[in-house]
């Protein structure tokens, strides 16, 4: 009597052919009952975690759970995990509230997949989202920052010695990452130890004491923690055409000191959404 197992169809699903014929009449699912089957079929009687909108605890992933123990006797998942709303102007995101923004028109607006995750990640999961035009564009420009500075490792090709103090910064962000993770997947923590290794990084990276094995290295831990985020882009990018010239033309005029014609040919790579950063290995790019 608690909830609704089945629900009578309505004339359109009738006419689409989304119903039951039983005892009671023509029926279809709850939607509870339907979460309950896809995890049951998908993912069996127990799974890992379960996560949803902090509003659906009550009624939906209570029903869920009952559902679930009437089945086979177990929960379903082993941890339940109902984040926070994403806020607009104080009010939830919503399609009924019309102040819904789908994923495909910010794609539009020029944000990445990778921009999108991120912005939704830098906030605990116990904790509102505020959603704003100017918190998205620090979030695409800061995976920037963190694609630039794989980027640089990535130019590197220069055999030496290794500098001592990268190993153990290395072991020291695999700690905090693991620490952050247990601390009730503290994905705020996570990039807090990301940034922190990389502030400690750029300064022998820009001094060009980094060399190949220990930017291999670095590269190596970075992916191993995108494995988590999704938000890193790995991907070399080769100049191709008339990008490749124009990088060539713009270091021979850096090289003359042509300062000038330098700047005329980055404003040219930037017009063909092009970034060019100059590094101790040499002139690397990205596309914007």
């Amino acid at each position: 009597m608690d909830f609704a197992l089945l629900r009578r169809a309505n004339l359109g699903e009738l006419k689409r052919g989304i119903y039951y014929k039983t005892k009671w009449g023509n029926v279809r699912p709850g939607w509870h009952l339907e979460c309950s089957a896809i995890s049951n079929k998908y993912l069996g009687a127990t799974y890992d975690i379960h996560v949803s909108g902090a509003d659906e605890a009550f009624p939906h992933c209570e029903n869920i759970l009952a559902i679930n123990k009437a089945i086979s006797g177990r929960s379903g998942a082993n941890y339940w995990i109902n984040a926070e709303l994403i806020l607009v102007d104080g009010r939830k995101m919503s399609r009924s509230l019309n102040n819904a923004l789908p994923l495909a028109q910010l794609r539009q607006g020029g944000y990445s997949g990778r921009d999108i995750r991120f912005f939704l990640l830098a906030m605990h999961y116990r904790k509102p989202l505020n959603y704003s035009d100017s918190a998205l564009k620090t979030a695409k420009n800061t995976v920037k920052k963190v694609n630039i500075f794989i980027s640089r490792l990535s130019a590197i090709d220069i055999d030496g010695d290794a500098l001592a103090e990268v190993d153990q910064l290395i072991y020291d962000l695999k700690n905090r990452f693991v620490a952050a993770l247990d601390d009730d997947l503290n994905i705020a923590g996570v990039l807090s130890a990301i940034f922190d290794f990389i502030g400690k990084i750029n300064p022998p990276l820009a001094q060009g004491m980094i060399m190949k094995n220990d930017a291999r290295k670095i590269l190596a831990a970075l992916a191993n923690i995108n494995e988590v985020l999704g938000v890193m882009d790995f991907e070399v990018q080769v100049p191709r055409g008339e990008i490749s010239e124009l990088i060539l033309k713009r270091e021979v005029a850096r090289k003359n000191c042509n300062w000038q014609e330098a700047d005329s040919l980055r404003a040219q790579l930037a017009e063909l959404g092009v970034d060019v950063l100059d590094t101790p290995q040499g002139a690397i790019w990205r596309w914007k």
